[in-house]
């Protein structure tokens, strides 16, 4: 909120400031209520832009998807390793496929396995088609 004023450096500068009559260089004044609006109406203003910058930047590789029920979709598989049965997460498939069971809100999908038990529930995020 301070950009574009001229910094005074020394207290002596204010009597050849005001000598010239620079000091109050602005031919509309303004009272203290109207200053503080404009100023919080321009950070407000600068705000928003810099918040659709962001937004802009971080959604670039969102998508919008919307499943139906009986859709065959890949879930995330988020089985952890064993060393007792000797499965190891990392060489286990990362998707395993499964069908949509119904839709729980806007992101959030019941999904059950090919045989028709219910897995659970997933984001969107961790489905594929």
């Amino acid at each position: 909120m301070v950009f574009g004023q001229h910094m005074i450096t020394s207290g002596s500068t204010y009597s050849l400031i005001r000598r010239l009559n620079l000091l109050d260089d602005r031919s509309l004044k303004f009272d203290r209520h109207e200053s503080f609006e404009i100023m919080r109406k321009q950070a407000v203003d600068q705000m928003r832009n810099k918040h659709n910058e962001n937004e802009k930047r971080y959604n670039i590789r969102s998508r919008v998807v919307s499943f139906v029920e009986g859709q065959e979709v890949y879930r995330r598989n988020f089985k952890p390793s064993c060393f007792q049965a000797g499965y190891n997460a990392k060489f286990g498939p990362t998707f395993v496929k499964s069908r949509v069971r119904k839709k729980i809100g806007n992101a959030y999908y019941e999904l059950e396995d090919l045989q028709g038990r219910v897995v659970g529930t997933y984001h969107a995020k961790d489905i594929r088609q």
